[in-house]
């Protein structure tokens, strides 16, 4: 099976995890709504392209930022808005309507990120001459997080029964006989919008770190591996 995998880096991230307002908190690696989104945007989509993801990666250590966030008050919730890196002057407000105060976000530094995508040959083929021909930067989890592409290829996949994690990773649970098998995770995939409101599809997942052993005996299915022993395991 030919699949595209994208090798990435950036200096800085964060992945932010969802209602994490007073202290913004990331999750070790990109979910899959995040790199989804990204995809959709170096194609400029207009509609859900459908595909299949695999996430890996690492990074260095982990840092802390210090911004100043201000609240907007509406009727009994207070909304976060940061204005960093946004023109013009800092609205003024009454402090019954905004408030503001520091905040710490949780940040990851020097990101190393392998993707694999399995889709149609037509849609892969879009893929990857969207990234092949990118005409402007492209951000994954914050708009500042910017995102060097390193590798656009195909590759191709083969089973095996055991093999070592290179990077970190998401597994999705329903590949996972076992229990007590990483960290346990929740990850946004895509949404619909009811009553003005998105509604996830969520996937149980497990992190796992790197340079871990997995074999046959804690999956339900055989392990996929590219021609350079990544494991693959898709969100779909």
């Amino acid at each position: 099976m030919k699949v595209l995998r994208i090798k990435a880096f950036q200096e800085t991230a964060c992945y932010k995890k969802p209602f994490a307002n007073k202290v913004t908190e990331t999750y070790p690696l990109p979910p899959y709504s995040t790199v989804k989104g990204m995809i959709h945007a170096v194609l400029n989509a207009d509609r859900l392209i459908p595909f299949s993801l695999s996430i890996q990666g690492d990074y260095e250590s982990q840092i802390i930022d210090y911004r100043k966030t201000y609240f907007v008050k509406k009727h009994e919730f207070a909304m976060p808005i940061v204005f960093d890196g946004i023109a013009g002057a800092t609205p003024s407000y009454p402090t019954s309507v905004m408030s503001s105060m520091p905040l710490y976000t949780h940040m990851l530094y020097n990101v190393q990120l392998v993707f694999h995508i399995r889709a149609e040959d037509q849609v892969l083929a879009e893929i990857y001459n969207g990234f092949k021909q990118l005409d402007s930067f492209v951000a994954l989890g914050r708009h500042e997080d910017l995102l060097r592409i390193d590798e656009v290829k195909y590759v191709t996949l083969s089973e095996t029964d055991e093999c070592d994690t290179t990077h970190a990773m998401y597994i999705p649970k329903k590949y996972v006989s076992q229990s007590g098998l990483g960290i346990p995770y929740l990850l946004n995939w895509t949404y619909k919008i009811k009553k003005g409101i998105r509604e996830w599809e969520k996937i149980p997942a497990v992190y796992l770190s790197k340079h871990e052993n997995i074999n046959e005996e804690y999956f339900n299915s055989a392990i996929q591996i590219d021609e350079n022993e990544y494991p693959v395991f898709w969100n779909k």
